[in-house]
């Protein structure tokens, strides 16, 4: 299963309308943060599962090697063997890329994986079968890791935007290990600002990495040591 270009764009365009409802929903009041959680999940969900494209299962529209420049940056902090958690893991093609390009590296990561949506936690689970006991299914708003992780990647958008600095800092406190870092991004240079906002608020401290691809295009990673 695959969509033309014009499919994919019509596909954007009804993903960020359904965004756009829930976040309206949001600021009435008619939506709590649960909620509107779940409904940015059903809709990401809904337009991912239309192609078996793993890069467009990820949120990702372009090649390979654009897909490398765009989301290799994630490694940047990475110091260290170790556990790794991505939050919002999708069909998990992200992590099967992290880790490959880590053993590149001289890194070598045990993989897991948190994602809200049932359809793409079911999705992740059979295309990783080795790691599906690996691959939660939760809201990372309230959901209680089993244990902590030498690294932890996040988008800070996952949640309302006055959560974020909270979210901040209930992954440096409950969800990363000591000696561990929290990743957040990539963004690009308009989210930057209030993405480090959002470390500075949570009083976690900050560094960034930052990556150009071939089109000119920079991208940036933010993150902090435990």
């Amino acid at each position: 299963m695959s969509l033309n270009p014009i499919e994919r764009q019509r596909a954007k365009i009804e993903t960020q309308t359904a965004i756009d409802a829930a976040s309206l929903g949001l600021v009435r009041g008619i939506l709590d943060d649960a909620a509107w959680s779940r409904a940015i999940a059903d809709a990401l969900a809904s337009a991912y599962l239309r192609d078996d494209d793993p890069r467009w299962q990820s949120g990702f529209d372009g090649d390979s090697q654009l897909w490398r420049d765009a989301r290799e940056l994630i490694l940047a902090p990475v110091h260290r063997d170790g556990t790794f958690l991505d939050i919002g893991c999708a069909t998990g093609y992200l992590m099967e890329c992290l880790q490959s390009w880590a053993v590149e590296r001289g890194r070598r990561l045990s993989m897991f994986g948190l994602e809200l949506s049932s359809a793409l936690v079911a999705t992740a689970r059979r295309r990783l079968p080795g790691s599906a006991d690996q691959i939660f299914e939760g809201n990372v708003l309230d959901w209680s890791p089993p244990h902590r992780f030498t690294f932890v990647h996040t988008g800070l958008e996952y949640v309302p935007a006055a959560r974020r600095p909270s979210l901040v800092r209930r992954l440096v406190d409950h969800f990363v290990e000591p000696n561990g870092r929290l990743i957040a991004g990539p963004v690009d240079g308009a989210d930057l600002a209030t993405t480090i906002e959002a470390f500075e608020r949570a009083e976690a401290g900050r560094e960034t990495s930052k990556r150009t691809d071939r089109n000119g295009k920079t991208r940036h990673v933010v993150w902090c040591s435990t």
